[in-house]
């Protein structure tokens, strides 16, 4: 069977066709994001992150509660130093004490010729004394104790007989503590001379004898020192015989002003 078709219906048609074509086109045109073609940005080196710093905290400032009066801080006195003991000399020498007679021991003679006199020394200063004639024995050396412990009430009637050969006090003091002030008082000196040389007895001259070489190179092994040297800072004269102990701590504590403490004339 043959279909003929008119010339109005290939126009109707191809008007419908036109239509559904522009339909097509205005979709495809309402509709870019369902069809584009989504580009995938080049990878980029990423840049290290940037270092923060944290900043502190900042603490605030205690508040004071107003049903509070605020009060004035508090501020500790600044601790006054107690002056140093002033410590009075005279004629150059310092003001001691008499040993309490209890620790006193004797320890030794002065003998020159028919004369002899025992003499002692604190317990302490005794003892290392001993031991200091006994290593000096045994290198040669003869040492020998002239005068330890002396009593004030002694001291009294041998700086008066300074001033009766001297003329005065002050010349007096220059070889003798006024009674009071002498380091005889404290049981730890002694004036130290050399046995085999009487005529250097209480002498500048005792400096040129072996006793007081060894004394000078050995003395502080058993804890004696010159208590008078050359210059010494009282200002007394040299002494070449005094010696004393200073080593332990109640001897130490004694002497603490003498070796250069609280200096005050």
């Amino acid at each position: 069977m043959k279909v003929q078709i008119s010339l109005a219906q290939l126009r109707n048609l191809g008007i419908a066709i036109a239509t559904a074509a522009i339909v097509i086109a205005i979709g495809w045109v309402m509709q870019p994001e369902e069809n584009a073609v989504t580009q995938v940005p080049s990878p980029v080196a990423a840049s290290p992150a940037p270092t923060l710093t944290t900043p502190k905290p900042t603490i605030p400032a205690a508040t004071v509660s107003p049903s509070v009066a605020p009060t004035d801080p508090i501020v500790k006195p600044t601790p006054v130093e107690k002056p140093a003991p002033v410590v009075k000399t005279l004629y150059g020498h310092l003001p001691y004490q008499e040993d309490d007679p209890a620790r006193l021991i004797t320890f030794g003679k002065y003998v020159r010729g028919s004369y002899e006199r025992p003499e002692s020394l604190d317990l302490e200063a005794a003892e290392a004394f001993k031991q200091m004639v006994a290593l000096a024995q045994s290198q040669g050396v003869s040492l020998m104790p002239i005068s330890g412990f002396r009593t004030i009430a002694d001291q009294k009637i041998l700086f008066a007989r300074q001033i009766e050969r001297r003329g005065s006090a002050e010349a007096a003091a220059r070889l003798s503590a006024p009674p009071g002030h002498s380091e005889h008082h404290t049981g730890y000196a002694i004036d130290i001379a050399d046995q085999q040389q009487p005529d250097t007895d209480l002498k500048y001259s005792f400096e040129q004898t072996k006793a007081y070489q060894w004394l000078n190179a050995n003395a502080y092994q058993f804890g004696f020192e010159q208590s008078f040297p050359k210059n010494n800072w009282q200002g007394v004269s040299n002494e070449p015989w005094h010696w004393r102990y200073v080593v332990s701590p109640r001897a130490a504590q004694i002497f603490a002003i003498a070796k250069g403490g609280d200096r005050a004339n």
